[in-house]
């Protein structure tokens, strides 16, 4: 009698213990996955693209088509030196509130929150790290070359595209567009992990073209700045994105079990039995 009530009470703990438990937001935060992030970038298509961020201002320096971009931004299409604040503050006020929006997500295990937010950090930071390495390995003067933004003369010297002064800050930083390659990192790590689930990414598409417009008609970059920005900001982004969005991850594994009551020579108790 008494082996039965013992074996009853516990199938009855048992039948209210949960099924199944998953590991909260395991693999999620900003820092993860980089690994995995590097493997993705490793692929033939952000390859190319990084590859494309070098080759800009190597034919367009040159060839005068940087200097024709600027001048058709500022004489034809009435940009002017530092237009407007907007498109200079973008970039850091949304890299502040993803780290404010994560830093809540995690701890209260809002997965599908720490998901895209974690994965637009790490691609901010990859991006922003590696913008840095460049401006300082290749010194590119910015187009007003350090001279009065209101000079006359402004826009009569297209030898300021060429100039180059590697491995220095002191000279200009204009290559390649940080502003435009972080934006372009957060847009495509966000449209990548989302994919198919949301209409978000591509607004942030457009954020990442106005803040691109906004550096070109504010005079702040040469047009292979902005166009190599946006080809390095994708392949990164985009890698993270896919590292984030692989469901086979430890993020996403589930641990089931069962429990099976037992009894043994006027011994009781029970068995746990999982799998993940």
């Amino acid at each position: 009698m008494r082996r039965s009530i013992v074996i009853g009470i516990c199938g009855f703990a048992a039948s209210w213990l949960p099924h199944r438990l998953v590991m909260a937001c395991e693999r999620l935060a900003p820092w993860s996955r980089l690994a995995d992030t590097a493997a993705q970038y490793a692929a033939p298509l952000p390859l190319a693209l990084s590859a494309g961020a070098v080759v800009a201002p190597i034919l367009m320096a040159p060839s005068g088509a940087d200097h024709a971009i600027r001048v058709l931004g500022q004489r034809d299409l009435g940009g002017m030196p530092n237009a407007e604040p907007v498109t200079v503050f973008t970039p850091y006020v949304l890299s502040g509130a993803l780290v404010v929006v994560d830093a809540f997500a995690l701890p209260l295990e809002s997965c599908e929150v720490a998901r895209p937010t974690s994965a637009m950090l790490q691609a901010f930071a990859l991006t922003l790290g590696t913008v840095t390495l460049l401006k300082w390995s290749t010194g590119r003067a910015w187009p007003n070359a350090g001279r009065d933004p209101n000079a006359a003369d402004r826009l009569e010297h297209p030898e300021f595209a060429t100039r180059f002064h590697p491995f220095t800050f002191s000279q200009g930083t204009a290559w390649p567009s940080g502003h435009t390659a972080t934006m372009m990192a957060i847009a495509s790590s966000l449209s990548t992990v989302t994919y198919h689930r949301s209409w978000i990414g591509y607004v942030a598409y457009l954020a990442t073209l106005g803040v691109a417009t906004g550096m070109w008609l504010g005079d702040h970059h040469w047009g292979s700045d902005i166009l190599s920005g946006g080809l390095l900001g994708f392949s990164i982004g985009h890698s993270v994105g896919l590292a984030f969005r692989q469901s086979e991850s430890p993020a996403a594994t589930t641990i089931t079990y069962s429990v099976v009551p037992w009894s043994r020579a006027g011994s009781f108790g029970l068995t746990l039995h999982a799998r993940f």
